[in-house]
């Protein structure tokens, strides 16, 4: 009896068993099928000869195919035979227009009479060229004729995943992510492959999956499934899906199920069913006889059992998802196949963030064991409960305290991404002894200029938001449009600052108009625009009422500092009326302030350009350039203050050239040198701040050729090239070709 399979079956059936150790004589397994016969003497030596099962086991039934050497009339030379299947042979080649090495697969010339089997091979091409993806197999080109019938594809220099063996789980769920995006984008473009497996998944020696063969493919138009005649499935029994066996019913979900039996299989490194009969195999998986995988990685086996359900209705609903729990898994972060305790959730966030777990429970010692617990307690007894309900004061402190040592210090990614992690289980403190909302804000304000300080602005997004559900007032929606705007987000931003301008501007409250200024500020388009003159007779009555507010003169001396001609008759009492002056008195009032600081440098960088008409230009360089050494120190994390003192330093060194130099103001200008020289491979600092620096040195390597400095111009070029080395941003070849240029070149780099 043939229970409604196909000869391929049959054959697939007969390696199974000869391989399994089973004395299978090829006469006795013909006699068992008799209707097959014809096909089975066919397709067992091409079998035999693909699965490389040795000549002393088996018995010549038919004469193999020889092996060709060219193809009359074509474009592709036949090098060797590399491979052979039930309906053809596989030749390594070489296409001679363009001398490029490619798989050219030949239909058996004993099926070319074969109507069914001559469109099934033609069928298999078409679909394999309809696909432009990094994961399937390219087609190159095909021919057909009364004589032959051919394909031409990309040669993989590699292995079928069923010769390949892992034992890393993780490395498995890499090549199985590969694999569910390359089947998840043919179910996109309406193709259901029919026949995953193993030995039609192609591993190449860089660690990459091409999927093959889609002899069997078929075009699913919409979500309709495509139901086959019993007589007329084929395919690989072992990978068929229930309902596919039962009823003939081909989705993408079964797919789905033969990607999921695939990866069983690797990850156990044995079948998903072992059994003597086809008729048996059947009724076990018809019936969902099928063991539950269970391994290392509980996660990984979650989302192979969820692949492999009973019910289609129970599997993933498309393999995108598949692919995206995959992914999830490797991030080490909660797969939705999975239902989560507190504490494995906790676990996997250990495993993910190995560095900043470690330095929370460094920062936090005992009380961040409360915490856990804590955390711990609420799932499990009454007991454990009370025992958290007593603790809960110490881990809000101890997480206060962490909070709190972190702004203390200079802000960095990892600093960032740990006040982060640790904000939901604060909220959850919060909520249970009812602390104040202003605590959580303190908090979310922390994190904000944190992430703000760092380029993290995603993280200081989320931050604000947060922020803004505990608060009503203009702070953190200014907050977040700056955010915004330094995203690259400018028009959601000026959004934002509209709305607090139009709600806040007649506020009774101080902090509500203060706001507003710097609202109107960042909406201005130009130092003589109608929202800078709305901004300062704000600020002007904000003064009055108190001048010595160190926000409040800050805001002033940015408005005089842009445009001091617009505000020379309107100065305010008791409040010094020179920008550089303001500043640098706030800077040095404020030394925790980058701000203060940050803009006296913008502000001398701007006004070194000016070089005629500013007066005391050795004083006032020798004094800006050791505060940008300050700030550097405190902050060098920050990389609005690494790119605003680049650019000073730049300024500066266009004046020494100017004016023909000044020793102690160079000896300066060397050392803050020295020390961005060592910012530069500072694993915090961005791409564009390491161009503004690579900028830097160019210029300098340019004035060293002009002057014939042949010694230092050439120790500079072995620092430049260090630099280059270890910067991967996309302005690489350009700075390698400014590099490499003669000397004395006049083309200065670019800015």
């Amino acid at each position: 009896m043939n229970d409604g399979h196909s000869a391929e079956e049959l054959a697939a059936e007969f390696l199974e068993r000869r391989q399994a150790g089973e004395d299978l004589k090829t006469e006795d397994f013909l006699a068992e099928h008799p209707e097959y016969a014809d096909e089975l003497r066919e397709l067992l030596p091409l079998m035999l000869d693909m699965e490389k099962i040795g000549h002393d086991r088996t018995e010549k039934i038919s004469p193999q195919q020889p092996e060709r050497t060219n193809l009359p009339d074509s474009d592709y030379r036949l090098v060797r035979k590399i491979g052979s299947g039930g309906m053809g042979v596989v030749f390594e080649a070489v296409q001679v227009s363009l001398n490029r090495p490619v798989a050219v697969k030949l239909l058996n010339s004993s099926l070319l009479t074969n109507d069914d089997q001559r469109a099934q091979f033609e069928n298999e091409a078409k679909v394999i060229a309809m696909l432009h993806h990094p994961g399937i197999i390219k087609i190159y080109g095909a021919g057909c004729s009364a004589e032959r019938c051919y394909y031409a594809m990309e040669l993989i220099d590699g292995k079928g995943l069923d010769r390949c063996r892992f034992d890393d789980l993780r490395e498995l769920a890499r090549i199985g992510l590969q694999a569910a995006q390359a089947l998840a984008y043919a179910h996109r473009c309406g193709i259901l492959h029919r026949d995953i497996k193993p030995a039609n998944i192609l591993l190449d020696n860089e660690g990459n999956i091409h999927l093959g063969d889609f002899g069997i493919a078929f075009i699913l138009p919409g979500k309709e499934p495509f139901v086959e005649s019993p007589g007329s499935r084929s395919g690989t029994l072992r990978y068929m899906a229930p309902e596919r066996l039962s009823e003939g019913i081909n989705t993408f979900a079964t797919d789905q199920y033969a990607f999921g039996v695939t990866l069983y299989e690797m990850a156990t490194g044995k079948p998903l069913l072992q059994s003597k009969s086809q008729k048996d195999m059947t009724r076990r998986i018809c019936s969902g006889l099928i063991e539950p995988l269970a391994c290392a990685e509980p996660e990984f086996a979650a989302i192979i059992n969820k692949c492999i359900s009973f019910d289609p209705a129970d599997r993933y609903s498309g393999m995108e998802e598949a692919a995206s729990d995959l992914q999830r898994f490797l991030n080490r972060e909660p797969v939705r196949a999975c239902r989560y305790t507190l504490t494995r959730r906790l676990v996997l966030w250990c495993c993910r963030k190995p560095a900043v777990a470690a330095l929370s429970f460094a920062s936090a010692g005992c009380a961040a064991a409360l915490v856990i617990s804590l955390i711990v307690g609420f799932v499990q007894t009454r007991a454990a409960l009370k025992l958290a309900e007593r603790n809960a004061q110490a881990a809000d402190s101890a997480i206060s305290q962490i909070f709190k040592r972190i702004s203390e210090q200079p802000p960095s990614r990892k600093n960032t991404e740990l006040l982060n992690a640790l904000l939901p289980y604060y909220q959850m403190i919060a909520g249970q002894r009812n602390i104040p909302a202003s605590r959580i804000c303190e908090a979310c304000a922390v994190i904000g200029e944190c992430a703000m300080r760092t380029g993290s602005y995603e993280v200081a997004g989320e931050a604000y938001r947060s922020m803004m559900k505990y608060r009503s007032d203009a702070y953190p929606v200014n907050r977040l449009a700056e955010v915004l705007k330094k995203s690259g987000k400018t028009g959601e931003a000026n959004r934002l600052y509209r709305q607090v301008v139009e709600k806040y501007e007649k506020s009774a409250k101080a902090a509500d108009r203060f706001e507003t200024v710097r609202a109107l500020l960042a909406l201005s388009q130009a130092p003589e625009s109608e929202e800078r003159s709305r901004a300062f007779r704000i600020l002007e009555t904000l003064l009055k009422d108190r001048p010595t507010d160190p926000e409040y003169r800050f805001l002033y001396a940015v408005l005089l500092g842009d445009n001091p001609r617009l505000h020379h008759s309107l100065q305010i009492p008791g409040v010094e009326p020179n920008a550089a002056k303001l500043l640098t008195r706030l800077a040095e009032e404020h030394p925790d302030r980058p701000e203060y600081g940050l803009a006296l440098v913008e502000l001398m960088t701007r006004k070194f350009r000016l070089i005629r008409s500013f007066q005391n230009t050795r004083n006032a360089m020798d004094d800006i350039l050791r505060l940008a050494e300050k700030m550097l120190g405190r902050w060098p994390n920050d990389p609005q203050i690494v790119s605003a003192v680049v650019k000073l330093h730049r300024r500066c060194m266009d004046v020494l050239r100017r004016r023909g130099g000044d020793k102690k103001v160079r000896k300066e200008s060397e050392r803050l040198l020295a020390i961005l020289e060592i910012l530069f491979h500072n694993p915090e600092i961005s791409d564009p701040v390491k161009e503004e620096l690579i900028q830097l040195q160019l210029r300098r390597l340019q004035m060293f050729r002009k002057r014939g400095a042949g010694e230092e111009a050439e120790a500079l070029t072995a620092v430049i090239d260090r630099e280059l080395a270890s910067y991967k941003g996309p302005r690489r070849e350009e700075f390698r070709r400014q590099l490499e240029s003669a000397p004395g070149d006049k083309n200065p780099p670019a800015r």
